[in-house]
């Protein structure tokens, strides 16, 4: 038990002197001497973007009574320990935005108390352990933009309390589990830039809580639910860059919180809704590329971008009709005005190059080497991805401004 003290300590001085060394003083040593002298007392420990190196010790695990573990936005490599499972106090977990590779534990099902658990924009590998649905209390799961393959487990249906829940950027495969509907708490989903396959589950449309809703850029089948209209909180849905069909439900109408909707670059026919005009709320609606869809852009509606391919939208302002189905019915006249481009912060940005012709509904069923998951693909996306890190960084500083206030409540 000494010999293991003693590594915990000398693991926790390392870390200390790197964080020392990086802000240049030494007057937060003091508030890390009862981690230094009795690791079993320690209950937090914070050095986010203090330019770590090196791996996560295995020692960490001596900490039983750790509670906050703040380790975002340095440059620590290799894999996360196994060990990390013995902190079953824990309730923050910040391993974002590193160099970690190796694969995810299957020992982190173990923290049932951590309510944050974030080890996205790393390397990690491998496949998402089922064992992740038993952190029934976790209200934000950010593991998107890793290198994780494999499927969704059903078992991330049991995390009933998340509010916010992230896998977008991964290889990911396979379907949308129809679990995922019993989410309701979610805010905000994201499972675009996957491969997901199959069709959207109806189920979704019971996240009645979703603001959020992003499933684009994936292989998605079949038609949109109409259970989809369920979703009254929602206010930015993006269903583009699948492969869907038939038509866009009538019952998308009754989503009166809509701001900004994106079904384009799919294979979706038919007339749209004229329920939409009842969404007042609505400024972008996205629905080009869909050869066989007409209809009427609502008024103060946004039609299209310059970003996105036009050669089935037509650069028209709003009441234009819109695919190439019913371009020949299209109103005679002079030539309407440009429409504006979306403002920034209304659509995310999605893929860090511009769809172009390898991006059709053919290319995109094909597992060829131009796949855009090569490693070119990723250094693009995490140089795109960089853009927002001053509002990324101001949230999780108030995150960890937030924990280390709740510090004494728990204690």
């Amino acid at each position: 038990m000494a010999t293991a003290r003693s590594a915990a300590m000398l693991a926790l001085a390392m870390l200390l002197f790197a964080q020392l060394s990086a802000a240049g003083s030494i007057n937060e040593t003091a508030a890390y001497q009862t981690c230094m002298t009795t690791p079993s007392s320690c209950s937090s420990l914070s050095f986010y973007n203090r330019q770590l190196t090196g791996t996560l010790p295995t020692e960490l695990g001596i900490f039983t009574n750790l509670m906050y573990m703040t380790l975002w936005m340095n440059a620590m490599t290799g894999s996360i320990p196994s060990e990390l499972g013995a902190l079953t106090r824990l309730r923050t977990m910040w391993l974002n935005h590193n160099q970690l590779t190796g694969t995810l534990p299957t020992e982190l099902g173990a923290l049932t108390r951590v309510t944050f658990m974030a080890i996205d924009h790393n390397q990690v590998t491998g496949t998402l352990p089922s064992e992740l649905g038993t952190l029934t209390s976790v209200t934000y799961l950010g593991l998107q933009e890793l290198r994780l393959t494999g499927t969704l487990p059903s078992e991330l249906g049991a995390i009933t309390n998340s509010r916010y829940m992230a896998f977008h950027g991964n290889p990911l495969t396979g379907t949308i589990p129809s679990e995922m509907g019993n989410l309701a708490s979610v805010t905000a989903m994201g499972l675009h830039d996957l491969r997901l396959t199959g069709t959207l589950p109806s189920e979704l449309g019971a996240i009645t809580n979703a603001r959020y809703m992003a499933c684009n850029h994936n292989l998605l089948t079949g038609t949109i639910p109409s259970e989809m209209g369920n979703l009254a909180s929602v206010t930015r849905m993006f269903l583009n860059n699948n492969l869907l069909t038939g038509t866009i439900p009538s019952e998308m109408g009754n989503l009166a919180s809509l701001t900004a909707m994106a079904f384009n670059n799919n294979l979706l026919a038919g007339t749209i809704p004229s329920e939409m005009g009842n969404l007042a709320s609505l400024t972008a609606m996205l629905v080009c590329s869909n050869a066989g869809l007409c209809g009427t852009i609502p008024a103060g509606v946004i039609p299209t971008t310059s970003s996105l391919p036009a050669n089935d939208c037509p650069t028209a302002t709003n009441g234009t009709l819109l695919g190439s189905a019913c371009l020949t019915s299209a109103p005679t006249g002079p030539p309407s005005t440009p429409s504006p481009t979306v403002p920034p912060g209304i659509l995310p940005s999605i893929s860090p190059t511009k769809p172009s012709s390898s991006d059709s509904p053919e290319s995109r069923t094909n597992d060829s080497d131009e796949h855009p998951l090569k490693e070119n693909w990723f250094r693009k996306r995490d140089v795109a991805r960089k853009k927002a890190f001053p509002q990324l960084f101001s949230w999780f500083n108030k995150q960890a401004k937030r924990d280390a206030s709740m510090e004494h409540d728990v204690q």
